[in-house]
């Protein structure tokens, strides 16, 4: 982890909560975290690869997308392990507001397609208040 990414102290034992300025050069330690988090819990390797893809890719998508303008907004990601439903679940929440998307994306274009191809659940919610990207995964064996 860098400096300023500290875990909350309000989280359950065993889940992440990091709550960082929305700025690119957090996010490789974040995904570092989240991959430890997710061998932890007993993800396949495929599905620690996508687990953590998926969650790179919302959070780029925050960075980029949600503080258009604005000189800089916050990111939050939180990883939890549901016993009772057999999977674990990544949010991805910002507070900002995505700017629409090109016509013409050019090559660009291409992450919520890539993070719905690689979780077996996805959903993105915005709002006024910004937008939280939900993803899910089996547990192995659950």
């Amino acid at each position: 982890m860098n400096a300023g990414q500290q875990q909350l102290d309000d989280v359950p034992e065993g889940d992440l909560h990091f709550r960082v300025p929305a700025a690119a050069a957090r996010l490789t330690g974040l995904r570092h975290a989240l991959s430890e988090w997710a061998e932890q819990c007993g993800l396949s390797e495929e599905d620690r690869d996508a687990l953590t893809l998926a969650s790179y890719e919302a959070m780029a998508n925050s960075v980029e997308h949600a503080y258009v303008g604005q000189l800089q907004g916050v990111l939050d990601l939180r990883a939890v392990r549901d016993e009772e439903q057999g999977r674990v679940v990544v949010t991805v929440t910002d507070y900002g507001q995505w700017k629409p998307p090109p016509i013409d994306p050019g090559s660009r274009g291409r992450g919520l397609p890539l993070i719905r191809g690689l979780t077996p659940d996805a959903n993105i919610t915005p709002s006024e208040h910004g937008t939280t990207v939900s993803m899910s995964w089996p547990i192995s064996g659950a």
